[in-house]
């Protein structure tokens, strides 16, 4: 039977158990490159469970619905735990040795990808950006990141309350899902900068203001139809390629090769692979980026589409959103200039020297190192890759290790703290108590109105 001592009892252990599970993961991390995201994570399950004690509390046995009251409590009690479990897992997947090293990988790509957008070493600005998105590992075909807007799959599926469908339209730190094969075959986190681009849109652009560059180029309705519901595709694209520069093209050529009908079939979310493909070239093309490594299959995307007036008009209505994308100011700087470009980083020439000390397998590097490393390191690996199609010795398992050394040896110094401001904190910090939450108490609320005291 539901009685208070029981409910106090399960309010008391999943409180114990999320400051064990907090000190565990910070004891783990001593230079602090979760911090950020486990704080969001703590502070938003613990606000909440502060909020829901008060009520807790003031149960009395006089009550004569008290069992029922005590039921709804566990309830909501169940329903957090659930929220702190799809984070907890995500987390932990970096204490599995199998799963470690690409992580240790990725979190430096995704770092390097996300700060880009708030940094501009040119112009001595920073900005506040939160805590990066958090990448883990789950047995699906393709990376999808799960910024503001996008509700999880698990728990779309899994919980099916009110209070989710509303809350988790805001996570408090975007999550970043990476395909099982990236384990064995790291090169591909160069996928990192599409995804990482959706949070970059999120948090700087979004789709109001998409939407309005589309509409000021005043394209037919059709094709204005089309490109509001493509842009963010696009601009995800787009930012790629000013993370990565054509190595973003080429990779994206790969996962999108199909048969010639296929090439030119649309989607919801996307124009046909061949559309998309070129619309990517044209913003290498304005960026000054080479495209020599996808040049083949670029090629064979214009044959295609020349022979389908209707892939033109997408085409050139494509390639005309791209290029208002990336030169419309964001706070008074195109993207351009926010993410500090440089066509040449991504030069085969200028990648040479990294593709030699790949199989020198460091254990660290010498000096300060700067947070556009991780992304020519890999971008370094991609070249390797690309360079196996033609390459009879490639050994992928040497070049995976080769990545997996690397990129954690690459990671720019010091904590990465809550309180973000473009620059990394120098030294840890104390982990002190969490702080109180907004949006703890936000969920709180939301947890009370889906589970409501009859």
């Amino acid at each position: 039977m539901p009685g208070i001592w029981e409910t106090d009892a399960e309010w008391r252990r999943l409180k114990r158990e999320l400051t064990a599970w907090r000190v565990h993961r910070a004891a783990g991390d001593p230079d602090g490159q979760h911090r950020s995201q486990l704080e969001g994570c703590v502070t938003l399950i613990d606000g909440a469970l502060d909020e829901l004690h008060a009520p807790i509390a003031a149960l009395t046995t006089a009550d004569p619905r008290l069992a029922e009251h005590c039921r709804t409590h566990d309830r909501r009690l169940v329903w957090l735990r659930r929220v702190w479990q799809f984070f907890r897992d995500r987390f932990d997947q970096r204490d599995d040795a199998g799963l470690a090293p690409t992580l240790g990988a990725a979190d430096e790509v995704v770092w390097s990808c996300h700060r880009a957008a708030f940094a501009t070493p040119a112009l001595g600005m920073v900005a506040s950006s939160g805590p990066p998105p958090l990448p883990y590992v789950e047995p699906q075909l393709t990376p999808e990141v799960f910024p503001h807007g996008l509700v999880p799959g698990d728990l779309r599926r899994d919980v099916d309350a009110t209070f989710l469908r509303t809350w988790l339209q805001a996570l408090p730190f975007a999550i970043v899902r990476l395909p099982a094969s990236c384990v064995t075959a790291p090169w591909w986190l160069v996928h990192l900068g599409h995804e990482v681009g959706h949070v970059i849109d999120h948090q700087c652009l979004g789709y109001q203001a998409r939407v309005a560059i589309v509409d000021d180029l005043a394209l037919d309705e059709p094709s204005a139809d089309e490109w509001r519901r493509w842009s963010v595709e696009t601009f995800a694209d787009a930012y790629a390629i000013l993370t990565f520069g054509g190595w973003a093209l080429w990779a994206l050529a790969r996962a999108e090769a199909r048969d010639d009908a296929a090439m030119l079939t649309p989607r919801d979310a996307y124009p046909s692979p061949a559309v998309r493909l070129l619309v990517m070239a044209h913003a290498c093309q304005t960026l000054g980026v080479s495209i020599a490594a996808a040049q083949p299959i670029v090629d064979r995307c214009q044959a295609l589409v020349e022979g389908d007036p209707t892939q033109v008009t997408r085409l050139r209505a494509g390639t005309r959103v791209v290029d208002a994308l990336l030169a419309t100011p964001v706070n008074k700087q195109t993207w351009r200039a926010r993410t500090a470009h440089d066509p040449g980083r991504w030069s085969s020439q200028n990648l040479r020297a990294w593709v030699k000390r790949l199989p020198g397998r460091p254990a660290a590097v010498a000096g300060r190192a700067r947070r556009e490393w991780a992304r020519e390191v890999l971008a370094a690996g991609v070249l390797r890759r690309w360079r196996a199609e033609t390459d009879a010795t490639f050994d992928g398992d040497a070049l995976a290790a080769d990545l997996h050394a690397w990129l954690p040896a690459v990671r720019e110094t010091g904590a990465r703290s809550l309180a973000t401001t473009g620059v990394a904190h120098s030294t840890p910090q104390t982990l002190g108590a969490p702080k109180p939450s907004g949006e703890g108490g936000t969920l709180a609320q939301l947890l009370i109105t889906a589970e409501p005291l009859g």
